[in-house]
């Protein structure tokens, strides 16, 4: 009896794999002042438009923060071939950003291929639109996983992929050498034009304005509605 070829699908995409190596990376020091903040700080100051939709969430509990520049890769729905290849290419402190379409009938990948990464070539986290598996394993090790969901079930490895491309992740757009921030909070990206101003604006107010102030501020929004005519 003839084996079956390897690809079995009745339409095969015309696009290339695309493998971009090299990315401009933010300033270290930049990089460890965003990891030093709160997330909630970080969101505040990158913006609703750079803060992931709140079903990304950690798939580990209790949730490990991360931070690090954004190796990403986009890949077709629950095809993972593309993981495989950025696994070994992913640089040390990157956070792997994994764009799965949002598909979460099956994983993306396992416990072994973030253990490789984070052992092998010093990947800082885990960030998947789609589902990932071993979550207890993750948890046991202490590896920050977030994402849409957890599924038992490994897909096909067919390809095409993009390696290190804009990618979507929880309505965000994410370039490579974006700065991924995480934590139970949820998650925030800093554009990498944008890192340095951002550091600069959490090195000049680390601790925000403070309860007291911020609440003197909403007194003088109330007053300036009373004062008008246009409360009661």
């Amino acid at each position: 009896m003839p084996s079956l070829p390897a690809d079995r699908r009745w339409k095969k995409p015309i696009p290339p794999f695309v493998f971009n190596r090299d990315f401009e990376r933010p300033a270290f020091d930049d990089v460890a002042t965003l990891a030093a903040a709160e997330v909630t700080r970080v969101s505040d100051l990158a913006g609703r438009m750079y803060t992931c939709h709140p079903a990304i969430r950690s798939l580990v509990a209790p949730a490990v923060p991360m931070c690090g520049p954004a190796f990403t890769v986009k890949c077709p729905p629950g095809d993972n071939l593309g993981v495989m290849a950025a696994v070994r290419a992913v640089g040390r402190g990157d956070v792997l950003v994994v764009d799965g379409q949002g598909f979460t009938q099956w994983c993306m990948g396992g416990f072994e291929l973030l253990k490789y990464a984070r052992d092998e070539r010093g990947m800082a986290g885990l960030l998947v639109h789609g589902a990932w598996r071993d979550v207890l394993e993750a948890q046991a090790e202490g590896l920050p996983v977030y994402g849409l969901a957890v599924s038992p079930h490994s897909g096909p490895k067919f390809g095409p992929a993009e390696v290190n491309v804009p990618v979507s992740c929880g309505g965000v757009v994410i370039s490579p050498g974006d700065v991924v921030c995480a934590s139970a909070e949820g998650v925030a990206v800093v554009p990498r034009a944008s890192a340095a101003a951002v550091a600069q604006a959490l090195r000049g107010s680390p601790g925000g304005h403070g309860i007291e102030h911020f609440l003197k501020e909403m007194d003088e929004h109330v007053a300036a509605w009373l004062q008008d005519g246009s409360g009661t």
